[in-house]
């Protein structure tokens, strides 16, 4: 079956959010906020925050890579980040996952940028096996992130009358 990869729009927001789900599920992350109204929200907004590739058959979706721009300061250099890649189990080992990183990397050079980075969780070991097959630069990191009530508590930080003093 033939498989082709294309740039997401508006019209895919409910199947994209639906394969989002499982990817998230399956990797233990927070569900439910990557919702239609939020894809087409902040993917095909005025001012988009990031862009999607999709992986399809005649069947429907099989994949999808999602990414945004980013910089690098240590290089100078613009490239993108890379926030999600996900193969459907029933069709992995077929090269889609290479497909679609190879098509993230096509459409950064097309906007002259210059790397895809991303990551993976440290206790997904298949997904560590297959990027090392495709990643020049393999680096040991623990990510860290404030997010929802911490994020508006630590913002909330800033506005405090201590930080005013002189």
């Amino acid at each position: 079956m033939t498989v082709s990869i294309r740039r997401a729009g508006p019209d895919d927001a409910d199947r994209l959010a639906a394969l989002a789900e499982e990817f998230h599920e399956a990797h233990g992350d927070p569900v439910g906020f990557l919702s239609p109204d939020a894809i087409r929200r902040d993917g095909f907004g005025a001012a988009p925050e990031f862009a999607v590739l999709l992986a399809e058959d005649a069947g429907g979706l099989l994949g999808y890579a999602l990414f945004y721009d980013a910089y690098e300061p240590s290089y100078a250099a613009r490239g993108v980040y890379m926030a999600d890649l996900y193969v459907r189990p029933s069709a992995r080992r077929r090269g889609l996952g290479r497909r679609l990183i190879a098509a993230v990397a096509a459409d950064a050079r097309s906007r002259g940028r210059t790397y895809v980075w991303w990551v993976a969780q440290a206790r997904n070991a298949p997904a560590h096996a297959f990027y090392r097959t495709l990643a020049s630069v393999d680096l040991e990191t623990r990510a860290f992130a404030v997010v929802l009530e911490d994020f508006e508590a630590l913002a909330d930080e800033h506005a405090a009358p201590k930080w005013n003093a002189p």
